[in-house]
């Protein structure tokens, strides 16, 4: 657990800080932000999952589960104390806008899961 927690931090932290030197972007090109944003969070997640199932033997299905519900709770709870007291955004528009994005670590880590089964078992 520690270490699905600790790559989840890393999936949150990443784009967090890239954030950073790239926030006059939000005034002068949103649309752009986001996609790098999106960019940085995907490639970091991708690269995370990567390096988790490497030491990964058994259970990859269940593995890939409960990875992406982990980061994914993880993330929002990150996102409720770090981002949302910053940008005073209700909880609504932050579903509507970042929330629900996050739907894509499990969207990732499942099938990862599911193809390394099914190669095992051939």
């Amino acid at each position: 657990m520690l270490r699905k927690i600790g790559y989840g931090f890393i999936v949150w932290v990443v784009p967090y800080v890239s954030a950073i030197p790239l926030l006059g972007l939000m005034q002068s090109d949103l649309i752009f932000f986001k996609t790098l944003m999106i960019l940085v969070g995907g490639l970091t997640g991708a690269v995370c999952i990567t390096l988790y199932f490497m030491k990964v033997d058994r259970d990859y299905l269940q593995e890939g589960i409960w990875l992406g519900v982990v980061w994914l709770v993880l993330n929002w709870l990150l996102d409720f104390v770090a981002l949302l007291p910053l940008s005073k955004m209700p909880y609504l528009q932050y579903f509507k806008e970042i929330g629900l994005r996050y739907l894509v670590m499990p969207a990732m880590s499942i099938p990862v899961g599911y193809v390394l089964s099914k190669k095992i078992k051939a």
